[in-house]
């Protein structure tokens, strides 16, 4: 299937743009470097410790703003550390009610569900 890159827009304190951001179904969350998150997200007080792909654990500060990519919208959580590679996570996509095909590489829109309990 190769690399899914997309294009989103962060909307915080400010405005965000990112053209090629790598798409990992197997992230959790949305990452972005500490540096811009500070600058354009709204922080939280709130901390995760994340494993990263390579074995290493990072702390991680939990941003939120609104994303949009494929015209979709919504709020969602964002975590950043230093020297973070911008990813967007499956949390980002359920939110938005994206999902990979894998048979094109490319994101497609489905439909938003909700559990009733």
């Amino acid at each position: 299937m190769g690399h899914v890159v997309v294009k989103a827009v962060f909307r915080g304190k400010d405005i965000l743009c990112l053209d090629n951001v790598l798409v990992d179904t197997g992230a959790s969350f949305t990452v972005l470097p500490l540096d811009l998150a500070e600058k354009y997200l709204f922080e939280t007080p709130f901390e995760a410790e994340l494993k990263l792909g390579d074995g290493r654990r990072v702390k991680a500060k939990v941003f939120i703003a609104e994303v949009e990519i494929e015209g979709r919208k919504g709020p969602v959580r964002i975590l950043a550390f230093p020297d973070a590679i911008p990813v967007i996570g499956v949390d980002t996509l359920e939110t938005l009610g994206l999902k990979v095909d894998p048979s094109t590489g490319k994101l497609e829109k489905t439909e938003y569900y909700m559990l009733y309990v």
